[in-house]
């Protein structure tokens, strides 16, 4: 799996006007343009938000590229999908 992949994708679509209109015009073509296995390419164009959050995908990162390509009033949508922070750490003890 390649990690670092899915992220370029995702920064690339989050910072690049050509790069967003790319995606959103054939979100597949643009995806074949990185090097990704076929489960990732599958998350990414599914827009499986929390499958690529317990993959291990910078949170915001991923945020910045979910309002990307579904715009900001997306958001409760984003947030309703991603666990916690708080949800991913271990209690700490005394």
């Amino acid at each position: 799996m390649s990690l670092g992949a899915v992220e370029q994708l995702f920064y690339d679509v989050s910072t690049k006007r050509n790069s967003r209109a790319a995606f959103r015009e054939d979100a597949t073509a643009f995806a074949e343009k990185y090097a990704l296995s076929e489960p990732e390419r599958d998350m990414v164009l599914s827009m499986k938000a929390e499958e690529l959050f317990e993959y291990g995908i910078n949170p915001m990162l991923l945020m910045g590229f979910w309002t990307s390509v579904n715009g900001s009033q997306s958001m409760p949508d984003y947030l309703s999908r991603v666990p916690t922070l708080a949800s991913q750490l271990e209690p700490v003890s005394d």
